[in-house]
């Protein structure tokens, strides 16, 4: 019984795994413009666009409003912008989870 239980598991886990891993994409670019909202009754928090979109991700990407991190995030955002640098972005390219062809941010980093 125990085996079936483990094998149930990995199965359960080895599916979740792999779908989480088609339906992120890493893109990485220039910022074009970069939107803020300040209160909570948006969308999304962070709007970002690239000098050029991936066709996957057309209208950009966005933060949720209550994401963890997002003080942070605004920040290093702003500060690679203002240095004209490249961004990447994991996102979420999962239909379910993107606003008006906005895929949701994963995480970002200078590459």
């Amino acid at each position: 019984m125990e085996r079936i239980l483990y094998r149930a598991l990995l199965i359960f886990l080895l599916f979740v795994s792999a779908n989480t891993i088609a339906t992120s994409n890493k893109y990485c670019d220039e910022i074009q413009r970069l939107r803020i909202w300040a209160q909570g009754s948006d969308q999304y928090g962070i709007w970002v666009e690239y000098q050029e979109n991936p066709a996957a991700c057309s209208g950009g990407f966005f933060v949720k409003h209550d994401a963890n991190n997002k003080d942070l995030l605004v920040s290093f955002l702003l500060a690679e912008k203002a240095q004209g640098n490249k961004v990447c972005i994991q996102a979420i390219t999962d239909e379910s989870t993107m606003i008006n062809g906005r895929c949701r941010v994963n995480y970002v980093y200078n590459p």
